[in-house]
């Protein structure tokens, strides 16, 4: 059944109550904590930690410092300075801007709140086009509650769900050409956000060429602009910076690189890897930061050669299917598993078949794991220390939420994708010769 405007008009509210509801909860922590109570106490008592609140101090946004153009990465240890956040250039000029309309971390966290929930608004409707009534698994679900505003990662959830939303429902009149160039620049835009939709770029270029509804001109032709355009967005929004001044521009990269797999970055390296990982200044990091390396290349190396055997022995590549098994990889292999990363699985619950209860297994895991965390700390804050039921907790969600990721790489790459409900499509039942949705789940 199509969704009615009320329902959309439901979801959208609540995705925006939602949003609401953990920018409220952020905003705790820009006030001083009583004179008697530690500030890691209350921060983990509440849970209120947020990324934006705590670069608005580190980084000295208040200056309105462009970024990158003045970056450095100095220092023994080296930090970042000149006005860099340690994220790809859009984000950064993105912070640069939203900065500018607030004069205080609370101010800041609350413009950065308002454009959480209205991209939340966006990305509910797009799923909605896309999905019908699964929209309601991104909207209502606890992750925008517990992470809108802890950070921009719905900036790149955003560009994502556009190019999901252009191969998949876009309207009749548009060009196949212009379909493929789109969906590429939007993937493009996501990477220069965050660096993990380039992968989903990887994907649909590999579909664009191995599908076999063209002839093989024809599949080059469709593959070079879907390439063109990413590629052409990710350069746009870097050449300039990297010419103007190249060490502002390198300084995210040598952060990223040097920064340590501690235990607020909840990897399983560092809790698998115990005592050794404990030592944030020992030797073993490089070992680590090797190790994570490798394993998240070789990962997606994988998931895309398993994604060109079934294009090119069914003529239908599942792109949309190895995107999410790609994500799925990164997360679990990366060096950093920030609680956050849900939001970006959160499209592909949507538009993938997936059943309800690996989605709820999942989202169920998250929400232990984080509060496991907060109280954890909040426990150290007070100097109880000892095995407690939050660390307990935390370390389960840990684990079990690495299991399930694993479990969700093959399971994606077997998931079809979800139909548009009827109202919504643009033909009478048959699959688009031209747009590679409906790719058969593997054998």
């Amino acid at each position: 059944m199509p969704l009615r405007l009320p329902e959309r008009i439901a979801m959208c509210v609540v995705a925006a109550a939602f949003s609401a509801l953990n920018l409220l909860d952020k905003l705790l922590c820009t006030v001083p904590q009583p004179a008697d109570v530690s500030r890691g106490e209350y921060v983990n008592r509440y849970g209120c930690w947020s990324d934006v609140v705590s670069l608005w101090n580190q980084r000295d946004l208040g200056a309105h410092v462009f970024p990158y153009v003045f970056g450095t990465y100095r220092g023994d240890p080296p930090v970042l300075g000149g006005g860099t956040v340690e994220y790809p250039t859009l984000t950064g000029v993105w912070v640069w801007f939203t900065a500018l309309f607030a004069h205080s971390a609370a101010s800041f966290l609350v413009v950065t709140g308002v454009v959480a929930a209205l991209l939340a608004v966006v990305v509910t409707l797009a799923l909605a086009r896309i999905a019908g009534r699964r929209a309601w698994v991104f909207a209502a679900t606890p992750p925008l509650a517990l992470y809108a505003a802890y950070n921009w990662d719905l900036l790149p959830v955003a560009c994502t769900v556009a190019g999901l939303l252009v191969m998949t429902a876009a309207p009749r009149s548009w060009p196949p050409l212009v379909r493929w160039a789109v969906t590429g620049f939007a993937f493009g835009v996501g990477g220069a956000f965050k660096l993990y939709p380039l992968m989903f770029l990887a994907a649909l270029v590999l579909a664009a060429f191995l599908d076999r509804d063209l002839d093989l001109p024809g599949r080059l032709r469709r593959s070079l602009i879907a390439l063109g355009t990413g590629v052409g967005a990710v350069l746009v929004a870097n050449v300039p910076f990297m010419v103007v001044n190249f060490e502002g521009w390198l300084s995210v990269f040598q952060f990223q690189a040097g920064r340590p797999i501690g235990a607020s970055t909840l990897s399983v390296w560092y809790y698998g890897l115990l005592p050794w990982s404990a030592d944030l200044d020992g030797p073993f990091q490089d070992t680590m930061s090797m190790l994570a390396t490798v394993s998240t290349g070789l990962g997606i190396l994988v998931v895309l050669g398993v994604t060109v055997v079934i294009g090119v022995r069914t003529g239908r590549t599942p792109w949309i299917q190895s995107s999410a098994a790609m994500l799925c990889v990164y997360m679990v292999c990366n060096k950093v598993d920030s609680p956050q990363y849900v939001l970006w699985l959160l499209p592909f619950f949507v538009v993938l078949r997936l059943g309800g209860w690996w989605i709820a297994a999942y989202l169920v895991t998250d929400v232990a794991l984080t509060t496991g965390f907060f109280r954890n700390g909040y426990y150290a804050a007070i100097g109880q220390t000892g095995d407690t039921w939050a660390s307990q907790m935390m370390t389960a969600g840990i684990w079990v939420r690495a299991a399930l990721l694993v479990v969700f790489v093959v399971v994606f790459l077997r998931t079809p994708v979800v139909r548009r409900p009827l109202a919504d499509r643009t033909t009478t039942g048959r699959r688009r010769a031209d747009v590679s949705v409906d790719a058969a789940p593997a054998r």
